[in-house]
């Protein structure tokens, strides 16, 4: 039995989940942990983005108004609805008999990778998902710069929670019927922790072993009057006052918990690679991480821990914004 046919006492279930699929190894991925914890009550959708014809279409000799271009990229949309409609009966499969609704749906005319999160945007709300699920491609940074990431702007504008499955994680197969066996819950004592926790027990029931992590970002003290032992020490003391917090949170879902204090490095390290880092050395199935939704120039000063955590992340990742729990 799946352990989501348990729930926390008073919390809602995330009975409605959507995943977004293309014919990468990363859906792939994401599809194969979204059955392992998709409880069997769920309703779950697959929806996947249809391109447009390529940059062809644009500029050149020709205008739309040319009858053969107009039939050309008739033929191609056709060509490119049917690849998705493939996919999503490729798609499909993973989760037959596995729960109480399952359906497809080819959204929107995609293209670029503002106008698939545009569309993956619209197709959650829409539907009022609980929770959207994507696959993540790791590249490059100028790659990333150039043609944007689908996973990283859906970490500021998803409607809903926010699971991220990166295309290098495989299932442990012992673990594959087990739904969540360990997951790792970062905070910072901030409301946006709270609500992250919050949305992760919607997902949580025993036997799932719980870890709460809070870092002691040690990159700025070499530079600040105040000492660094009495510095380090001040944040440490806060840093175990929000892991009381979260143990408190959790307490409800009746899992086994731990806490943990971890620092970063003084120089060339940041909270999501300690975050990540600790996740990892304790074999953890899920990293969950709230986020504040900033956006513009604001989060571009100020950084985005979980924007940076799906830019390096092995594991999979739950981000959950302040509206979202």
């Amino acid at each position: 039995m799946n352990q989501n046919d348990q729930n926390t006492p008073g919390v809602r279930p995330m009975r409605r989940i959507m995943i977004a699929v293309d014919d990468s190894n990363a859906s792939r991925q994401a599809l194969r942990f979204a059955a392992r914890i998709a409880s069997p009550q769920a309703e779950v959708r697959i929806v996947c983005v249809a391109d447009q014809p390529g940059a062809w279409i644009a500029g050149g000799a020709f205008t739309a108004g040319d009858a053969w271009i107009t039939d050309t990229i008739a033929t191609a949309r056709k060509s490119l609805h049917a690849e998705a409609e493939l996919t999503l009966e490729q798609a499909l499969a993973a989760f037959k008999g596995r729960c109480a609704a399952v359906e497809g749906l080819v959204v929107g005319q995609g293209g670029e990778s503002g106008a698939v999160v545009q569309a993956l945007v619209a197709a959650a709300r829409d539907w009022r998902a609980d929770l959207l699920v994507v696959g993540a491609r790791h590249r490059g940074r100028v790659k990333r710069w150039v043609d944007g990431s689908v996973s990283g702007a859906l970490a500021v504008a998803a409607p809903c929670p926010l699971l991220v499955v990166p295309d290098e994680y495989a299932t442990h197969e012992s673990r594959a019927e087990l739904g969540l066996a360990r997951v790792v819950l970062a905070t910072d004592g901030s409301e946006p922790s709270v609500h992250a926790i919050g949305a992760a027990m919607r997902l949580l029931s025993p036997p799932t072993i719980l870890r709460a992590v809070y870092v002691v970002d040690r990159s700025g003290v070499a530079a600040d009057p105040v000492p660094g032992s009495a510095l380090q020490e001040a944040m440490s003391a806060q840093g175990r006052k929000a892991l009381a917090a979260a143990v408190g949170q959790l307490a409800p879902s009746g899992c086994t918990t731990e806490t943990q204090l971890v620092a970063t490095a003084l120089i060339r390290d940041d909270v999501a690679h300690a975050v990540l880092r600790d996740a990892q050395a304790w074999d953890a199935d899920l990293v969950v991480l709230g986020t504040h939704g900033r956006r513009g120039v604001a989060r571009w000063l100020l950084g985005s821990v979980a924007q940076r955590a799906v830019e390096v992340t092995h594991l999979p990742l739950l981000l959950v914004g302040p509206a979202q729990a």
